[in-house]
């Protein structure tokens, strides 16, 4: 029937996904199994992980491994296996997780509850503390959920997160569904009262990866940049859009423009690249240093070693071509003693400063869900003195483990992922906690903003000049 929505489509999917993923959640597991899931992410963890021992020492693991293995001396189900597992994520970094699509596959289904903030582990919405929903009480909740989320991660960004599980948490673990019934105190009056949430779905997908928008008659133009997670054909689809996109500022007399990264989680960080093309930046000049796990690190060497060879076969062409691929070969393999002796490889990096490029002034909004890869385009941003950014605090220390891969256990078959390599800049930028802070404080997250949202921010930058 072709009338079919693009919603009762996706409930479809999500059906037939969901009912695959509840007859395995309805397998049991033995305690044998889950000691030997458990031994094998943390045999994993060890041998593949770059740097794990930044936070915790090898015997806080040992002793984390043990206790996960205390938990699970009855048989369970795989879906409270996960549930037991997750609670590791707040001892690995972001991109080194228990991964939730066993329980919860996408795009996901999940119930409006509105956004609360959190002091310690009380529920705050406006000048109320919620203190339970349906008679569950909601501290037991958010404490559980805080134990799945990384303590790598900014705050505000767990509390974002908390937000997302907690309609989730209530539905799975403990069969409450809407309307949700809470109970409230006036945080002045100390006094109790009750209100109804009326049942509302959500679902959850992801966000178109980039989109133009443009505002001629105040001289003003947004880029949606979304995700960095694009294809081989989203990368040419995005070229063709920023050629197209630079193209109408420059005809339109486009004055300011707006990346707008507050929704970016990630994904690769080399499409940066495609937009600084445009845009005009300063000479920059530093070491970029990579650590990679000392198990891998004879590997990963001999891969480049081969990959020089390849590369130099297949593109030194002439004498020329080749005396310089051969030049550039040398320098980098000059590091190989040290890096097979630390594990850490490092390149010199040299961006010239970019004349030509887009002619107004460039913004940058950042949220605490700027996360990965996104988190690398603001710290490119300030390095090369390309724009202002504006907004709150990103979602991840600029120095961060990611390129991440994906494995499964050997009986669940729960999928987790884990960082390869541990990336950082010197000199470093400046930083607050490890956070990259904007050049402009202004509330922008989970908002819609207004034509004169932007045209406030342009005005603050004004004043931000003569300062």
């Amino acid at each position: 029937m072709k009338s079919t929505t693009i919603l009762s489509a996706i409930g479809i999917l999500f059906f037939l996904a969901s009912a695959s993923i509840h007859a395995q959640q309805e397998r049991i597991l033995t305690p044998q199994e889950m000691e030997q899931d458990i031994t094998f992410y943390f045999k994993q963890l060890r041998k593949l992980h770059p740097n794990l021992y930044q936070q915790y020492t090898s015997a806080q693991y040992d002793s984390l491994q043990k206790e996960t293995i205390n938990k699970c001396t009855v048989s369970l189900s795989i879906q409270d296996f996960t549930r037991i597992l997750l609670t590791l994520n707040r001892y690995t970094d972001g991109h080194t997780q228990i991964l939730t699509n066993h329980i919860w596959p996408k795009p996901v289904k999940s119930y409006y509850f509105p956004y609360f903030t959190i002091r310690n582990t009380s529920a705050i919405i406006g000048k109320d503390q919620v203190i339970s929903v349906n008679g569950i009480p909601v501290v037991n909740i958010i404490q559980e959920i805080q134990q799945i989320c990384s303590t790598e991660n900014n705050p505000k960004l767990n509390e974002s997160n908390i937000n997302f599980y907690f309609p989730l948490y209530l539905s799975t673990f403990y069969s409450v569904a809407p309307p949700y019934y809470i109970t409230l105190k006036d945080i002045p009056t100390g006094k109790i009262h009750s209100d109804t949430i009326p049942a509302k779905s959500l679902w959850h997908t992801a966000p178109i990866p980039f989109q133009f928008k443009f505002f001629p008659d105040e001289a003003i133009a947004i880029l949606f940049y979304n995700s960095c997670n694009l294809s081989r054909n989203q990368m040419n689809e995005f070229n063709r859009a920023l050629n197209l996109g630079f193209q109408q500022m420059q005809k339109q007399n486009i004055q300011y423009l707006f990346i707008d990264v507050r929704n970016n989680g990630g994904g690769n960080a080399d499409n940066n690249e495609l937009i600084f093309r445009h845009l005009k930046s300063s000479k920059y000049k530093g070491t970029y240093k990579v650590k990679h796990n000392m198990h891998l690190i004879d590997s990963i060497v001999n891969n480049a070693v081969r990959g020089n060879r390849i590369f130099l076969k297949q593109n030194g062409t002439n004498f020329w071509k080749s005396f310089l691929i051969k030049r550039k070969i040398r320098k980098i393999e000059k590091q190989i003693p040290q890096a097979l002796a630390t594990g850490t490889e490092f390149r010199k990096e040299k961006y010239p400063s970019r004349k030509k490029g887009f002619e107004g002034k460039v913004f940058l909004l950042q949220s605490r869900e700027t996360y990965s890869a996104a988190i690398s385009l603001c710290e490119s941003v300030r390095q090369r003195k390309i724009g202002i950014i504006v907004g709150e605090e990103g979602g991840q220390p600029i120095i961060y483990s990611g390129n991440i891969e994906i494995y499964h256990l050997p009986n669940s078959k729960i999928s987790f992922s884990i960082a390869t390599t541990y990336n950082w800049y010197e000199p470093a930028i400046p930083t607050k906690n490890g956070f990259l802070q904007p050049d402009i404080e202004y509330d922008v997250y989970n908002k819609d903003l207004k034509i004169e949202d932007y045209k406030k921010i342009i005005q603050l930058s004004n004043a931000l000049k003569r300062q």
